[in-house]
């Protein structure tokens, strides 16, 4: 498994239920630093707890931040559709993408893109109807989503404008080699 550095940190808050079956009911404040990944699960994180212990394996869905009293939340299937595809983890940090809003697809709530991509650097990078780079997205909810591309559309009030043509896109399967 590969573990890597985030390019920004986040003010996070865990479940304590998720620390420990005599934690008492609410969150611990948390520092989200790292990443990293099982092939097959859910991508985990690194965490800088505020009690000074550093904690490892909270699922990324299960964290909250600015989070609003009485907002509706998302299971796993919903905010992280792909399991990990492989163990190593490439994270990159688009800067035009941080802080566009962003609409997913299938759940009800907007957000913002990070503009942090994660990606797999393993066999599966090598096929592009597999390829599928996930954007950690924040959502209005306070929860994170790292959803591949086709699953949300971005707005930049300067050039996007809504479209219906978006339903007739498919995803590429060529692949285009150098000549």
């Amino acid at each position: 498994m590969k573990h890597v550095s985030l390019p920004q940190i986040f003010y996070v808050q865990v479940p304590n239920r998720l620390l420990g079956p005599a934690m008492p009911e609410g969150f611990t404040n948390a520092i989200l630093h790292g990443l990293y990944a099982r092939e097959g699960q859910a991508v985990l994180t690194h965490l800088l707890l505020e009690s000074q212990a550093h904690w490892s394996g909270i699922p990324l869905h299960e964290l909250l931040m600015d989070a609003p009293e009485g907002c509706p939340t998302f299971n796993q299937i919903d905010l992280q559709p792909w399991g990990a595809m492989g163990h190593n983890l490439v994270i990159s940090n688009l800067d035009y993408l941080e802080g566009l809003v962003v609409q997913p697809r299938f759940i009800s709530v907007v957000g913002r893109h990070t503009g942090i991509i994660v990606d797999w650097d393993d066999m599966f990078a090598k096929h592009p109807h597999e390829h599928k780079p996930l954007s950690l997205l924040h959502l209005a909810n306070g929860q994170f989503a790292l959803l591949p591309n086709n699953y949300f559309t971005v707005s930049d009030p300067h050039f996007t404008k809504p479209s219906d043509f978006t339903k007739f896109y498919r995803r590429g399967e060529k692949v285009y080699w150098e000549r």
